[in-house]
């Protein structure tokens, strides 16, 4: 007769329920040959008959031989859970999803365990079971099976009892860790806890399917067949990867180890395409855990919350990848933080499939694991050549035309493929939101150069206004009065940013160089001669953020405190690729000392630091000083643009006098600018203060601005600096 399988899960557990039927009418049948009617005593559960004593003390096993009655309900008992097997078997034939049978298998229970599992399910399927429960445990109040009883009727002879019983006294085993609800037993026994099934486990067998709520906003869940954007970078990782893997799991069973791989990289590296083009290489899903997350949602039950993750991914056979690694690995580890790495390891040790940990950026791990083999790898950010090809390839997908150089794109920013696909993207909508009514249906889309430059300053995320402070750069090269030799050297520096892709990249001279391919200029000349003004028309050029260094939050009196301090700055400008300006840097690093004492050994430390960070430094560094004999010579040779302000002759200070008023302001025909230029030395900075003072007692007065009003502000202006003008050099106005 052929055997049908089941065509559902809930017809399996029509016939397992069935079965547990059989079981509980043999043990009952059992318990009566002791107590015959068990309704009419009275007294049952309030003393200890001396019939209930020999059941216990096991003696009526060795005195009587199973009646007729038994031995037919055994005999059907085995025939019935023989009939379920076969059915089973069948079912899994036609591809048919039986919930029990998965259950087992992923988490590898025995026959008993499996049969345990049953047990703590039947009261979620019918509630008689908790009646029935109650009345074999002599308390209608305990509707749970507890060990006791459990072990009772899962188990057919006593060694097996005996074996089972491990299932519920080790923590860490299969069952307890993953499958049953952990309750405080108090003065209970081990076979007086009740068996709980986890309410996770208990959906998952009654409505298998979808990833636990509860853990969505700390997961989330990838499937193989979902459709996944090209490997623009990193393809050879990848294929090695995939090698790696597939050589692996092609070891025998005894010698196959379990894997284990650390990928750090910046935002936007590919780290969790890398995982999932691998995963769907293999059919496998890949359940992403948010470390950051799972602190911030469940701190107090972290460890909890790990077990029903790492549960979740056995659930669906899932690679289990954790995500932002670095929150387990604070600055500051208090003890907290380090029972809590303590608890990840130990959870990472119990599981036994595939982990993925990616970070973004690298951190020694102190995990040790055991039987297992991990790899780790740096998905670095592309050079400028891949950058420019991914810039184009992306431009295209999104379809916008865009008056863009790419390779200067690249060479400016060094983003990572997300970074570069998320702010064309931005820029696009920025582009449509400034567009113009009627040129809203132009296909394709036409990319502002200014949207796609605030997307780009969008990518990236800092704190470098904790230790400096942001300028906006307002100046264009028009606004700016200097000989053309500087003016050459300012605009040679820009070139040498905006064409570093042809040259590094193309020309190949990145590979002769380790480092040092950032841009390093150092601004020296008297006050108020442009060295500011320079700097912001550098970054205004470049699009680029400008951001000068408060040196009172980083000089500090403590030893390797100010290292700490411009290692964060460097850092954290690394990631913004913003253009940093220090200013007056002569009073922080003069002429390296003559080591007299300790004071000259740090100072002479925090040089030569500044010194490295500025060569490993990719992006632009602007050094402003007013006394160029203060600087080092060796800090000199580093640099790669020394730029001499010069103090304003009287043809530019003319210049200066004319550049200073806008358009719009009103100016009398009594301005002589000649006869300021020549009749007054002060740099550009002071004509400015000069030209906003004359301004304002003008608007007093309510007239325009009269020479009158210059030359008081200029008399004002020179004796903040300790100058006094001889009376006939003002006394005409």
């Amino acid at each position: 007769m052929t055997v049908q399988g089941y065509v559902h899960a809930w017809e399996h557990y029509q016939d397992e329920l069935a079965l547990l039927d059989r079981k509980l009418e043999l043990l009952y049948k059992r318990r009566q040959k002791l107590t015959p009617d068990p309704q009419t005593d009275s007294f049952r559960g309030m003393f200890v008959s001396e019939d209930e004593f020999i059941r216990l003390i096991g003696m009526l096993g060795r005195l009587e031989e199973p009646d007729e009655e038994e031995l037919d309900l055994l005999a059907a008992i085995q025939g019935a859970a023989a009939a379920i097997e076969e059915r089973l078997a069948q079912s899994k034939q036609e591809g048919v999803f039986i919930p029990l049978s998965y259950l087992s298998s992923v988490f590898g229970l025995t026959a008993v365990e499996k049969r345990f599992v049953l047990l703590g399910l039947a009261v979620e399927l019918d509630r008689k079971y908790e009646r029935i429960f109650g009345f074999l445990q002599d308390d209608l109040t305990n509707k749970r099976p507890n060990v006791s009883l459990a072990l009772q009727i899962a188990c057919s002879h006593p060694e097996e009892m005996r074996a089972a019983r491990t299932t519920f006294m080790a923590p860490s085993g299969r069952m307890a860790r993953y499958l049953l609800t952990q309750e405080e037993s108090g003065e209970q026994s081990l076979l007086s806890k009740p068996l709980i099934l986890d309410k996770r486990i208990v959906t998952f067998l009654l409505d298998s399917g979808e990833m636990d709520p509860k853990l969505k906003p700390m997961a989330e869940m990838a499937y193989p067949d979902e459709e996944l954007p090209e490997l623009l970078v990193q393809q050879d990782f990848q294929i090695k990867l995939q090698r790696f893997i597939r050589d692996a799991l092609g070891e025998p069973a005894a010698r196959r180890k379990r894997l284990a791989f650390h990928l750090w990289g910046n935002t936007g590296a590919g780290k969790k395409l890398q995982v999932k083009h691998v995963c769907r290489h293999f059919g496998k899903p890949v359940l992403f855990v948010d470390l950051a997350n799972v602190l911030l949602y469940a701190a107090a039950q972290f460890e909890e919350q790990l077990g029903a993750l790492i549960r979740e991914a056995i659930l669906h056979q899932a690679v289990l990848v954790f995500t932002r690694l670095e929150a387990l690995y604070p600055e500051e580890p208090d003890l907290l933080a380090q029972q809590r790495l303590g608890q990840f390891h130990d959870l990472l040790d119990g599981y036994g499939g595939m982990v993925f940990l990616l970070a973004g950026s690298f951190n020694r791990l102190s995990w040790k694991p055991k039987e297992r083999i991990l790899l780790e790898h740096e998905l670095q950010v592309p050079d400028e050549s891949e950058r420019t090809r991914i810039w184009q390839a992306f431009a295209n997908e999104l379809e916008m035309a865009a008056d863009v150089d790419w390779r200067i794109m690249s060479g400016k920013f060094r983003f990572t493929a997300g970074q570069i696909r998320r702010a064309l993207t931005l820029a696009r909508g920025y582009s449509a939101w400034q567009r113009e009514p009627q040129a809203a249906a132009a296909q394709p889309a036409m990319l502002r150069s200014d949207a796609l430059y605030k997307a780009c300053h969008q990518q990236v995320q800092h704190n470098l206004e904790r230790k400096a402070s942001r300028i906006e750069p307002r100046y264009r090269w028009e606004d700016i009065i200097l000989p053309p030799e500087q003016k050459d050297q300012l605009r040679n520096a820009c070139n040498q940013v905006k064409y570093r892709g042809v040259v590094y990249s193309d020309w190949g001279f990145e590979k002769k160089l380790a480092y040092g391919k950032g841009l390093s200029m150092l601004f020296a000349g008297p006050p108020g001669t442009g060295k500011t003004m320079s700097a912001q028309v550098v970054a205004g050029d470049l699009q680029l953020e400008l951001y000068k260094v408060d040196l009172s939050q980083v000089i500090s009196k403590y030893i390797g405190e100010t290292e700490k301090n411009l290692h964060e700055i460097f850092a954290e400008a690394q990631m913004s690729n913003a253009v940093l300006f220090f200013d007056e840097t002569d009073a922080l690093f003069g002429k390296r000392s003559e080591v007299k004492d300790s004071h000259d050994k740090y100072a002479n430390i925090e040089t030569a630091y500044l010194l490295q960070k500025m060569e490993e430094y990719q992006g632009i560094t602007v050094l402003a000083t007013n006394l160029l004999n203060n600087i080092d010579e060796a800090f000199l040779r580093r640099i790669n643009y020394v730029i001499k302000f010069p103090f304003p002759d009287s043809d530019y200070r003319e210049k200066i006098w004319q550049s200073m008023f806008p358009p719009a302001a009103p100016l009398s025909d009594d301005v002589d600018f000649k006869y300021l230029a020549q009749g007054y030395e002060i740099a550009g900075g002071n004509i400015k203060n000069v030209v906003l003072s004359s301004a304002f007692l003008a608007a007093e007065a309510g007239e325009p601005i009269r020479m009158q009003h210059i030359v008081k502000s200029i008399r004002h202006e020179l004796q903040k600096s300790g100058k006094i003008l001889a009376r006939q050099e003002w006394e005409d106005y």
